[in-house]
């Protein structure tokens, strides 16, 4: 097996400032950037009594359409009943190292805490970062090297045991072995906590394989203090301390890469039952104390996830009132229309900008689109349009000129440099042209990688049929959503397999230009395995504008000028060819309390405050 580390270039250049959460929104001033997949069962049981903690109510809203992205839906304080969730495919992970997709990191909410997190509030007031486990965000010194964290008093994980800084410690370490605890974005500790050699070798490969050597820019002085000495300045190192990543296992507790089968619970949740693939039931943990929680208010006392293979299935159950919510994705088209016309279903709807982006990785390691005029014929070919309608249709998104998301600063539909006909169904002519100086006048064939769901599947037809009217013929290599980004991300099965277009729905990690490019463009980026630069783009003036101090300036004004900067770059490289900037149609149960969209999420409900009003 390929050691990922030992193939990723962990570069020294500077990480400034990041401001707000990727995954989420800033995608996520981004009052919404991230998300990602999965349905099981989860059950919790035992109830606890609810306190003034949770869901800021200074905006409580009765129900109607959008009410949920910036108001708190149903505000109660009514507490038991079970919340009935769906996915269309399992979780890539529950271990909390090894997550990467939006909605399983706010499932981990349910499960898990972290140093800092995102406020339970709506819209963009969720992307403020508060104390979790530790008292507040991480106090810095001067040039933002050195963060110290003080935990809270009575914090325990689900067998009682006390948490303390060198759990969290503990957590971090596993991450740095990323054979065993793969998948997770390791990407961001790995180079701010560990030394590298001249190859980009990490002097610390994690507890497994480093045995008792330690990571020593991580050190405990007691059990309720931990304080991080980073290589370089990174003043949005509290962003990384909200991600799953960052939460405390009990090394007594650690079963390596078999930790997400029952990972051990800090907060409210646990787990009782995991069929992976089929459902998962999750349970109260009675160890969690609520005074120590100022972000989560859990009113339920079970939580199911059922994972449905037919995505209609599950959207029949939500409009039969048998299931509350579906966690991974928006309704289909068939209950989309119903949604639209019908008055009383559309009040139960909301339809936000989600801060993701679908874009196709046009690889230049398959031939012939290692000629950029081979690349630009697919650009020009693409019906933008219809693979629109493949992904829902209009409450789907809209369609993209380019990489930079809706509602990030530098977003701007008209900088359009690959223009696919007033109607977004592509410019054929063009791309007969592009093939023709490319030395493919006939076209070429190639192989496009999907995650097999149903919307996948619709969306290959669409490229299908579109690229076939210039003579680029493409064949299907789906694979299990779980494995996909594994699968993508090994240079060796790219090129074995010749998958020259790969698909791509990326939600920012936190809002900034950091969180937003750094795994998806930046060299560093560019691993054996595990890669996630899928295009492979080495470009200068990228690594140039992300090492720049303006990619961590809060500020709109520096945001817009960095991802300006870096999308002309990836643009003109014509690597990754956009499609769709993402809205989401979702449908809550009418019977649920405390509902919100969180802009810290991704704009994806705050699940672990969301209560029912019949208390079944």
């Amino acid at each position: 097996m390929t050691n990922r580390l030992r193939q990723r270039p962990f570069r020294s250049s500077s990480h400034p400032r990041m401001k707000a959460d990727t995954l989420m929104s800033t995608s996520r001033s981004f009052p919404a950037v991230v998300a990602v997949t999965g349905v099981a069962v989860l059950a919790l049981s035992a109830c606890t009594s609810s306190s003034a903690r949770g869901p800021a109510a200074s905006s409580p809203a009765p129900s109607g359409f959008d009410a949920a992205v910036t108001s708190v839906v149903n505000p109660s304080s009514a507490t038991g009943g079970t919340l009935r969730l769906a996915a269309s495919a399992d979780c890539d992970s529950w271990d909390p190292a090894r997550t990467y997709l939006t909605w399983c990191w706010d499932l981990q909410r349910l499960m898990t805490r972290t140093l800092v997190g995102y406020a339970p509030k709506p819209g963009p007031g969720g992307t403020e970062i508060v104390g979790d486990l530790a008292t507040g965000p991480g106090k810095r010194n001067a040039d933002a090297t050195v963060w110290t964290y003080t935990l809270k008093p009575g914090i325990t994980f689900e067998d009682g045991t006390p948490i303390t800084s060198q759990d969290v410690k503990y957590g971090i370490e596993r991450s740095f072995d990323v054979e065993q605890i793969s998948g997770g974005p390791s990407q961001y500790l790995i180079p701010l906590l560990t030394e590298m050699d001249d190859k980009g070798n990490p002097a610390y490969q994690g507890p497994y394989k480093s045995g008792a050597k330690d990571l020593t820019s991580v050190t405990t002085p007691d059990p309720s203090t931990i304080v991080f000495t980073l290589r370089k300045p990174y003043p949005a190192f509290d962003y990384v301390m909200a991600l799953p990543v960052a939460a405390p296992v009990p090394k007594a507790k650690d079963t390596g890469g078999k930790y997400g089968s029952h990972p051990v619970a800090s907060g409210p949740f646990k787990i009782s039952d995991y069929k992976p693939g089929v459902s998962m039931t999750l349970v109260r943990n009675d160890k969690w104390n609520q005074d120590s929680d100022s972000i989560r208010s859990p009113k339920v006392s079970t939580v199911s996830l059922t994972v449905f293979s037919n995505s209609a299935d599950a959207d029949a159950r939500l409009e039969a009132g048998t299931l509350d919510l579906v966690v991974d994705t928006g309704v289909q088209s068939a209950f989309q229309t119903k949604i639209l016309t019908d008055s009383t279903l559309k009040a139960n709807a909301d339809a936000p900008v989600t801060g993701s982006i679908s874009y196709l990785a046009v690889t230049p390691s398959v031939a012939p689109l290692d000629n950029k005029a081979c690349r630009e014929a697919v650009f020009y070919a693409l019906n933008k349009r219809s693979a629109l309608l493949a992904q829902g249709g209009d409450m789907a998104g809209e369609i993209a000129t380019n990489m930079v998301p809706l509602n990030l600063p530098g977003n701007d539909p008209a900088y359009d440099p690959y223009p696919s006909g007033t109607d977004g169904s592509g410019d054929v002519s063009t791309a007969k042209a592009k093939l023709a100086e490319c030395g493919q006048p006939n076209g070429f064939s190639t192989n496009v990688a999907y995650a097999a769901t149903e919307k996948g599947q619709a969306q290959f037809a669409a490229f299908q049929e579109a690229l076939a009217r210039v003579g680029i013929t493409v064949a299907a290599k789906a694979i299990n959503p779980p494995d996909y980004f594994g699968y993508i991300g090994s240079q060796q099965t790219v090129v074995d397999q010749k998958l020259g277009l790969m698909v791509v729905n990326w939600t920012p990690d936190f809002p900034n230009a950091q969180g937003l490019w750094a795994p998806i463009v930046s060299s560093d980026m560019i691993s054996d395995e595990g890669n996630t630069n899928f295009a492979l783009l080495r470009s200068p003036v990228v690594d140039q504008a992300l090492a720049s101090p303006k990619s961590g300036d809060p500020s709109p004004a520096a945001q817009a000028e960095v991802n300006t900067s870096i999308n002309h770059a990836v643009m003109d490289s014509a690597s990754y060819l956009p499609y769709v900037w993402d809205r989401v149609l979702r449908y809550r149960a009418p019977r649920l309390t405390n509902v919100y969209l969180n802009g810290g999420l991704g704009n994806n409900y705050d699940l672990v405050n969301i209560g029912v009003s019949d208390g079944k």
